[in-house]
């Protein structure tokens, strides 16, 4: 068994010496096209001179082979298939290794194929997702040590709305079933139907074409179509958020979701559907159930809450949502992980 236990000392393989100082090693390893969320994170190891960094952003098999045998430390982003061939190999029992699980592989039997014996560190990004995995696999905390790692911004990048508009409602997210986009159509109508100034502004990709003929066939029938904004994906989100007043979240399934932090602490109001996990991550004032609910929570006077910099800001700093946060608790875990 490979298991961690805090408080211990551990021993890693130096890797190779910069000035007499010993240099760890590290290889992101993450299926190609899924390293959004990494890329920030081996940025921020770039800069250390602690770390010699290599990405293996791949599905080919001996590149995952060829980072595990460069490698120190191993990080494995999303348990996923590259993930569970990893575990499954024969030098990664000599390395440290760290496997970061986000939110749809927790509802996938991957986890269960898994060696656990050869991760030092499996870390969730919240707590509900963990319970999740748990309903799956009873003992994965007596097969490997657990850590709850939410997601970080580089707050300092983030700068708040100098205006914002209610009547703008951005709504981040690629199109796809676990968003729930029938919601979001549903608020619009009553939304319009009460005012006709609200627009939706949709910043992502299509990623189911039943559901661009769904939303653009329901909008000319509720009559909304005009009040519908697709934009596509979008590189320049800075541009994006300009202007908007309130983020909306209409999503069944949750890890620790990135649109909703960046828009509040852009200073939009945030309106969230109660998803399983909501309650623990966001205050209940944010939340809605119902179609009811999330527009009175939209109609909501802007001088309640709709202002640059409100208090949201600061609760995902309180929250320790940063990323300097995320990257203080990651190299803890490097710095512990090894044989």
């Amino acid at each position: 068994m490979k298991k961690l236990k805090d408080g211990e000392d551990y021993f890693c393989s130096p890797g190779f010496f910069t000035g007499g100082k010993p240099v760890k090693k590290l290889a992101f390893i993450c299926a190609i096209g899924q390293e959004t969320f990494i890329e920030p994170i081996a940025q921020e190891f770039d800069k250390s001179e602690d770390y010699q960094v290599h990405r293996y952003y791949t599905n080919q098999q001996a590149d995952i082979i060829a980072g595990v045998k460069w490698a120190d430390i191993v990080w494995l982003e999303w348990c996923n298939e590259i993930s569970t061939y990893a575990s499954q190999l024969y030098e990664i029992q000599k390395k440290g290794v760290i496997l970061r699980l986000h939110s749809y592989e927790a509802l996938s039997n991957l986890p269960t194929q898994v060696k656990w014996e050869s991760i030092d560190y499996l870390v969730f990004v919240a707590d509900h997702i963990k319970e999740i995995v748990k309903g799956k696999i009873h003992d994965i905390e007596e097969r490997v040590c657990t850590k709850i790692i939410p997601n970080g911004l580089d707050i300092d990048q983030i700068e708040p709305n100098k205006e914002l508009n209610p009547y703008d409602i951005a709504y981040v997210c690629n199109i796809n079933h676990k968003k729930e986009p029938a919601l979001a159509l549903q608020i619009m109508a009553e939304l319009v139907g009460k005012n006709p100034d609200y627009k939706l502004h949709v910043a992502g990709a299509w990623q189911d074409e039943r559901y661009k003929i769904y939303m653009e066939h329901m909008a000319r029938e509720m009559k909304i179509n005009d009040n519908m904004i697709y934009y596509g994906f979008i590189h320049d989100m800075d541009t994006f958020w300009e202007g908007k007043g309130v983020i909306l979240s209409t999503s069944i399934h949750e890890g620790h979701p990135y649109n909703i932090m960046e828009g509040t602490a852009r200073g939009l109001r945030p309106v969230v559907h109660n998803f399983y996990g909501a309650k623990e991550l966001y205050p209940a004032s944010w939340l809605f159930n119902t179609v009811g609910e999330a527009v009175e929570e939209i109609e909501m006077p802007c001088t309640l809450i709709c202002y640059p910099g409100h208090d949201g800001r600061q609760y995902v700093i309180d929250r320790g949502w940063t990323l300097e946060n995320q990257i203080s608790q990651f190299k803890e875990l490097i710095d512990k992980s090894g044989v």
